[in-house]
């Protein structure tokens, strides 16, 4: 009970501050018959972003993975190849990134479509951050945990396959599901490509419509619903595996 009482406590504080900054700020009544009217366009753009937003955390945990295994070659060419990679992602923004991909990047390939554009850029910038994922859980694993693999006679792929893998794929659902989340937040950058997702959608509505502050409401909540159940998706398998943040 204490704690329903604190959250609406919370919330209502929330409420009052928007209530608050929207009178301030645009000084009119709120109209979003306009934005009913263009729900299809906004609901394909929302759809798309979801779309490219799975393909790109698919496309990170494959590409994250062979980072990681690049690191750990033996053969440096393929090391420094993961480190540049890395580097130059930890140290790019994501939309000066997303600008050279499309433009640059996907014109020397020959690649037309800002779909495909889009879910590449996201895949290869947040397979860095997965790379790291995977390196964390992987040390995790006890040492005897490869001693016993190796006295056994398992080689390095059985070892990863029967032991390592089973038990790195729980522990790294939590950060991958809060991947996937900055996954969604991300994708509204590729607007500034012309990709038609959420944020290009509703973009194209306020240009017609010059209702901005209704246009940027709609973008929040249609946010809010992707990425508010994998927060709490994340919390509860944080709780299930006992991972530690």
């Amino acid at each position: 009970m204490k704690k329903i009482f604190s959250f609406t406590l919370a919330l209502s504080f929330f409420i009052i501050l928007f209530a608050f900054v929207m009178t301030r700020s645009i000084k009119r009544d709120l109209v979003f018959e306009d934005y009913i009217i263009f729900r299809n366009v906004i609901l394909s753009g929302w759809l798309r972003t979801i779309l490219i937003s799975l393909v790109s955390i698919l496309l990170s945990l494959v590409i994250g993975l062979i980072l990681y295994l690049m690191q750990e070659s033996k053969v440096q060419i393929l090391y420094y190849i993961a480190e540049i990679h890395k580097t130059i992602i930890f140290s790019t923004p994501l939309l000066v990134i997303a600008i050279v991909s499309y433009y640059y990047i996907g014109n020397s390939f020959g690649i037309k479509s800002k779909f495909l554009i889009g879910a590449l850029t996201l895949g290869l910038y947040i397979s860095a951050y997965v790379s790291d994922i995977y390196k964390g859980a992987i040390e995790s694993i006890h040492i005897n945990q490869w001693q016993a693999a190796k006295m056994f006679g398992f080689n390095k792929y059985q070892t990863y396959r029967y032991i390592i893998f089973p038990q790195v794929f729980k522990s790294i659902l939590p950060p991958l599901a809060g991947q996937f989340a900055l996954t969604v937040k991300g994708s509204s950058l590729l607007a500034y490509l012309g990709t038609t997702e959420l944020l290009n959608s509703v973009n194209t509505v306020m240009a017609s419509t010059l209702k901005y502050p209704e246009g940027f409401m709609v973008v929040s909540v249609g946010y809010w619903i992707i990425t508010i159940p994998l927060i709490i998706l994340v919390r509860k398998l944080e709780v299930k595996v006992n991972y530690k943040v």
